[in-house]
């Protein structure tokens, strides 16, 4: 497979609509794919997760349904899902089916399940006649499993993931690979900015855009390029934190990480007047640049990877449109790396839109600052230049460093 179709096809992988936070759509895809195999009526449904799935699904919104919660989210997947919509599972949610789900709720257990260190999601349901396990491993919409049985023995984890491979690229091969992707390619990218834009355009006109707007009129923001991108992106993910039912574009299997990839790049090219052609391909770049990085940090983290993926990402695909050398992205990766990395993912909910403002709007501001010729210099977990080892002390931060936070964050949740 050349590189163009290996990267596209590794983007495509990790690039899809979902409507809802995506920690509540997987929960919802795996339940509902479970109630589609099971014979009779639900008597018991049993749910297990790992412990970045069960923090993010604690107290977000969930699309069309005025619960909020893990079990909530088997819920409303039980009664109300549609599996073969995948993603988009939470797209037409009803308020006749929304009454349902709240019926089921007395039936549904949920339990951590610390063994497991990636993402997943195991679904047990009992009827009167039938008994079903279904398994997501790895990957949001990854079901690699769906059996029927009375005891079912433990599951072993599938190692890899369908972005193995990109690690042997780089800046260079990325930057060919955004000159040279096809047309169709760029279109589909065109389809995640419009997608994106909608939730961004439907929250400001709630609170954070009210409240944005007023504070512009007091002179306390302008309009300039840096907090234009603040907005955009912030705007968005309050939206979609709050449970608007609008899709969004995600990306390596998160709508925050897709909003902030996106709105960053298209948000910084308009206003830089960079032609429409340009800025697609910068976000291809951005594209590559991020299962990069995330293929190293992980799916699910306990940093927050709009800060130091997504938003570095898009604002790195910007300085592609204004033809940054890779040494002027190097620096822009140093300054974001060395100044956010601490930022931790304490869950999902509307507090998410001022993450990730902020995070795109430092991304910005670091890119910007590097094509005038200044990044900072080695220090912290900033021990080079090079971009492979300073995702791997990100990675080493997050995958070994932080795990322990997981457990207070979530204990501090739960009110433990």
């Amino acid at each position: 497979m050349d590189r163009n179709t290996e990267l596209k096809t590794m983007i495509h992988s990790v690039v899809t609509p979902a409507t809802g936070c995506t920690e509540p759509v997987a929960i919802a895809l795996n339940a509902s794919t479970a109630r589609a195999e099971l014979k009779g009526e639900l008597r018991k449904a049993s749910v297990k997760m790992d412990i970045c799935l069960l923090k993010n699904a604690l107290g977000v919104g969930i699309p069309g349904f005025d619960e909020r919660g893990v079990v909530a989210c088997v819920a409303i997947g039980i009664a109300a899902g549609d599996p073969k919509a995948g993603m988009d599972v939470l797209g037409s949610i009803t308020p006749d089916k929304a009454e349902i789900a709240k019926t089921l709720i007395p039936l549904i257990t949920v339990q951590l399940d610390g063994s497991r260190s990636g993402l997943f999601i195991e679904t047990i349901l009992e009827s009167d006649e039938d008994k079903v396990r279904v398994v997501t491993d790895g990957g949001h919409a990854n079901i690699t499993l769906v059996e029927h049985g009375t005891e079912f023995p433990h599951y072993e984890t599938v190692e890899g993931s369908s972005i193995d491979g990109v690690e042997k690229y780089g800046l260079a091969d990325f930057r060919d690979f955004a000159d040279t992707v096809d047309d169709e390619f760029l279109a589909f990218l065109k389809e995640g900015v419009e997608m994106n834009q909608r939730i961004s355009d439907a929250g400001a006109e709630m609170a954070i855009g009210r409240c944005y707007d007023k504070l512009t009129e007091k002179s306390f923001f302008d309009h300039s390029l840096i907090f234009e991108v603040q907005r955009a992106t912030s705007c968005a993910s309050f939206a979609r934190m709050s449970g608007v039912q609008l899709p969004v574009m995600t990306v390596t299997g998160s709508g925050n990480q897709g909003i902030s990839l996106f709105l960053t790049a298209a948000k910084a090219g308009e206003l830089l007047h960079v032609p429409q052609e340009k800025i697609l391909r910068g976000i291809a770049y951005a594209q590559a640049l991020n299962i990069f990085i995330k293929h190293s940090l992980g799916t699910l983290s306990c940093l927050c990877s709009a800060s130091v993926a997504s938003g570095l990402s898009g604002a790195c695909g910007v300085m592609y449109m204004l033809g940054a050398t890779d040494a002027q992205i190097s620096a822009c990766i140093k300054t974001v790396l060395g100044s956010v990395t601490g930022m931790i993912c304490d869950g999902a909910k509307e507090g998410c839109a001022n993450k990730v403002g902020l995070s795109c709007a430092n991304a910005i501001t670091a890119a910007m600052m590097a094509m005038e010729g200044f990044g900072i210099e080695a220090g912290g977990i900033v021990t080079s230049d090079d971009v492979e080892t300073l995702v791997a002390n990100l990675s080493r931060v997050a995958n070994v460093g932080m795990t322990p936070a997981n457990a207070t964050i979530v204990d501090i949740m739960m009110g433990k």
